[in-house]
């Protein structure tokens, strides 16, 4: 035991002796990093970050939300989101159109410094934008967007922008189905309308006629007709007879219309109402989202943190000049081995 322990504490020695003996190339090494790393730390451009909080709507309908009589628990506009409404708002958030608008509105080709005549300048772009410009959901539910930018108050405008253009990438991306929803509704009514009034100008035909309703004039003619056979008046009796035939020509033709209207015009009800509601989401402006926190103007960087830079790169001087005094060993013991 008193043998291996004296051992270990030479060969411990030795360590510390091989180091020292090379400790103008370790130090000079760390010098270097540390001097670079502090050079490095000035010389990177700072950014700043801004951030906004949103937390998703739960209903995206106007017409669910506002004109549907049977409401139910995720109609309520006042309602928050769950975990799949903030899911669809990070997939609009991640939406190329997003991305697009926001690049040209704040020109961040130049800000990034992407050649406009680069062959990659789109993928370049679509890089950079993920490094400065970061989407996450939280679990409190909302969803946080960071924006990274060498200027403050760029960095609060793009992340306020960036939360603004969710409600109109959704109506964008909505407006060509409501509009096609709201069109075939529409048509649908005007021939509806169309219909009834040509039922309406059958029966006003008939009506001219003699026949005004088939069920409540067979009733009273009946009445009519036993009280003048009671009384024995011939001519009462003729002129009813005559009207029983007009009414047994035209009766059933009458009839079938009048039933038609009350369905046609019980459809064109419920076309109505549905008209109403397509019409109420082709022009709604409801927002998708709740902002929570809208960005602020940063007044300290967030990157680079200086003494980090500073550390990394004077620890990373120190393991090059090992690694290099290591390979020195190396290199020594191989041409040794073969002189």
């Amino acid at each position: 035991m008193v043998s291996e322990t004296s051992g270990s504490k030479v060969e411990s020695f030795d360590l510390v002796l091989f180091l020292w003996a090379r400790r103008k190339l370790i130090i000079g090494l760390a010098l270097l990093g540390f001097f670079g790393g502090i050079v490095a730390a000035y010389v990177i451009q700072p950014l700043y970050k801004s951030e906004v909080i949103l937390f998703p709507a739960i209903t995206n309908s106007a017409s669910k939300a506002l004109l549907n009589e049977q409401s139910t628990g995720r109609d309520d506009i006042l309602a928050l989101g769950d975990a799949e409404d903030a899911e669809q708002l990070l997939q609009v958030l991640n939406s190329d159109l997003v991305r697009e608008r926001t690049s040209v509105h704040f020109d961040l080709m130049k800000a990034y410094k992407i050649k406009p005549e680069s062959k990659t300048r789109n993928t370049d772009l679509r890089e950079a934008f993920k490094d400065h410009i970061t989407f996450e959901y939280t679990k409190f539910g909302s969803v946080r967007v960071e924006v990274l930018h060498h200027q403050p108050d760029t960095a609060a405008l793009m992340a306020n922008y960036i939360a603004a253009q969710v409600d109109s990438v959704w109506k964008d991306m909505n407006g060509e189905r409501a509009s096609k929803g709201l069109k075939i509704v529409a048509d649908k009514v005007k021939e509806l309308e169309n219909e009834i009034e040509q039922i309406e100008d059958s029966m006003r035909v008939l009506r001219q006629l003699g026949v005004h309703d088939y069920h409540t004039q067979t009733e009273r003619y009946n009445e009519y007709m036993g009280a003048a056979i009671v009384k024995g008046d011939q001519r009462a009796i003729k002129e009813f007879e005559e009207r029983f035939k007009v009414l047994a020509q035209y009766g059933g033709a009458y009839v079938t219309l009048q039933d038609r209207q009350f369905n046609e015009v019980k459809r064109l009800s419920m076309l109505s109402m549905k008209l109403e509601q397509a019409q109420a989401d082709y022009e709604s402006d409801l927002p998708h989202k709740f902002i929570v926190n809208a960005a602020q103007v940063a007044d300290k960087k967030s990157y680079p943190v200086r003494w980090l830079v500073v550390a990394i790169s004077t620890i990373s001087a120190l393991l090059l000049s090992l690694l290099l005094i290591v390979a020195q060993e190396q290199v020594k013991k191989i041409k040794a081995s073969h002189a």
